[in-house]
């Protein structure tokens, strides 16, 4: 039971779990249980049945929906700062790491790394990642914008300047005028810059 961590967390056990006051170093830190007890097991009594498996098969996957993607995971054995989320190309890596150290039980070590790929078209530079107070770590990324979806508006200023002046070059005596004016702008080409 003690080296059950890093598994995925359904977001159902969020809010139908069973707590347990750990003992020793965590005082007043509760923990989620992924086990539950099966009574109805026959010489031992009690059983230990994996909660996932209530969960269904798809209770450990990530969570691809309207709000984007989002993976919940177990992982009250560490401290927030014995944890490590990176983003290495579209695959989220989530590293768990403490040194040895005293339990009820004798000395012990942990680690886990688990990797998540991102769905198509998910930024990478989206993923944010929580930690509650009872040890579920959380990895979000919003869902990427709709093809159909409208590009945002945007506003462009108009800024306010001096009389406007037009570079226009008179024609060099196309229509026989020495000085190259024409009277009333007729004949006159404007220099568009092409």
């Amino acid at each position: 039971l003690e080296d059950d961590f890093g598994f995925g967390v359904h977001a159902h056990d969020l809010f139908h779990r069973p707590r347990l006051m750990l003992p020793h170093g965590s005082i007043g830190r509760r923990r989620y249980l992924p086990y539950e007890r099966n009574h109805h097991g026959h010489h031992h009594g009690h059983q230990l049945v994996p909660r996932r498996q209530s969960g269904g098969p798809n209770s450990l996957l990530p969570a691809v929906g309207k709000d984007g993607f989002q993976v919940c995971m177990d992982v009250s054995q560490f401290k927030p700062n014995e944890l490590t989320v990176k983003v290495v190309d579209k695959t989220v890596v989530v590293e768990g790491k403490h040194e040895e150290r005293e339990d009820g039980h004798g000395l012990i070590q942990r680690h886990f790394v688990r990797k998540y790929t991102l769905p198509k078209d998910f930024d990478p530079n989206e993923v944010v990642s929580t930690v509650s107070s009872d040890g579920v770590l959380t990895l979000k990324a919003p869902p990427p914008p709709s093809k159909e979806q409208a590009k945002p508006e945007r506003i462009v200023q108009i800024q306010q300047t001096g009389p406007a002046h037009l570079s226009v070059k008179a024609p060099e005596a196309a229509d026989g005028k020495a000085d190259g004016k024409a009277e009333n702008g007729a004949g006159e080409k404007m220099e568009t810059g092409k």
